[in-house]
């Protein structure tokens, strides 16, 4: 889970900013259902808000991941109801196969056209701690079954 914090704080307050030129922070908005939600990134102008995932849309043997897709549907939910609309909504991804999931999700109608993907290419170190991270999280559920 420490390697999930890292890298979202990492996109946040390093690759967020480089390529919007402005801070982001987690910050709660509100929306319709009169509940505040915190959003993952949010511009310093509040013009832009980032969703962060760093799960895998696939499984490892290559099928959808049903609970990482419950979890897009989720997030998704709570920006598409906002109270204040953003300029700009990104979904920003560090796995690939989240990537063709969410294709997959927009070419059938299941995920909102103006909502923009984004893949981030992680730093090795990163890269590796969330590596060991789900390689560790796949050997545990190996041990369940």
């Amino acid at each position: 889970m420490i390697a999930t914090k890292e890298v979202e704080e990492w996109i946040r307050s390093e690759f967020l900013p480089k390529k919007y030129s402005q801070a982001f922070a987690k910050r709660k908005l509100g929306v319709q259902s009169g509940a505040e939600i915190e959003f993952d990134a949010v511009s310093e102008d509040g013009k832009i808000v980032c969703i962060i995932s760093t799960i895998p849309g696939k499984t490892a043997d290559g099928k959808v991941d049903t609970d990482a897709l419950a979890k897009i549907r989720e997030k998704t939910l709570w920006t598409v109801s906002l109270n204040e609309k953003p300029e700009t909504i990104v979904f920003v991804y560090t796995d690939k196969t989240m990537g063709e999931l969410l294709k997959e999700e927009k070419g059938n109608g299941r995920f909102p056209k103006h909502i923009k993907t984004l893949l981030v290419k992680l730093p090795p170190d990163l890269e590796m701690k969330l590596a060991e991270m789900k390689s560790r999280a796949v050997e545990e559920i190996k041990k369940r079954i």
